[in-house]
């Protein structure tokens, strides 16, 4: 009796345990933003790097009046990150009319911007099981 009650109790409890095991834990993404000037909150979007461009399907939208932002409970993979600083409140990226950005900007990586907005692959970044900290560096047009 006793071990027959150990084998039905034993299976079960290794199957969950191989079960829980094989899940893929997921991290936290810290991402701190240099250049922020006061006042201001910066939004954050986040893509799967293998998007084509920025307009794919958005994985998450955050926004802080810090200069430090926390994704949660992100799995293991590819990502890139492109932020804003919104000065004038409204909510989106202002642009001019040839679709230069009048508000600071920034993407993982910190890629130049010399030959205008980079591609979500440009900006990728591996994020493992545990956590990931990334820098961002805001950078407006002088003025």
């Amino acid at each position: 009796m006793p071990q027959r009650f150990l084998q039905t109790v034993t299976w079960p409890c290794l199957l969950a345990l191989l079960f829980v095991s094989s899940q893929t834990v997921a991290g936290d993404i810290l991402v701190r933003v240099e250049g922020k000037q006061a006042n201001a909150p910066v939004h954050l979007a986040l893509l799967s790097a293998d998007q084509p461009d920025w307009n794919g399907s958005i994985l998450r939208q955050i926004q802080s009046e810090d200069g430090e932002l926390r994704l949660r409970d992100l799995p293991p993979g590819r990502y890139a990150v492109q932020l804003f600083q919104d000065l004038d409140g409204d909510g989106a990226l202002a642009l001019s009319p040839r679709g230069i950005p009048r508000e600071p900007v920034g993407f993982s990586t910190n890629p130049t911007l010399l030959k205008g907005k980079p591609t979500p692959s440009q900006c990728l970044f591996e994020h493992g099981s545990g956590d990931t900290l990334i820098t961002v560096k805001l950078r407006s047009k002088k003025r």
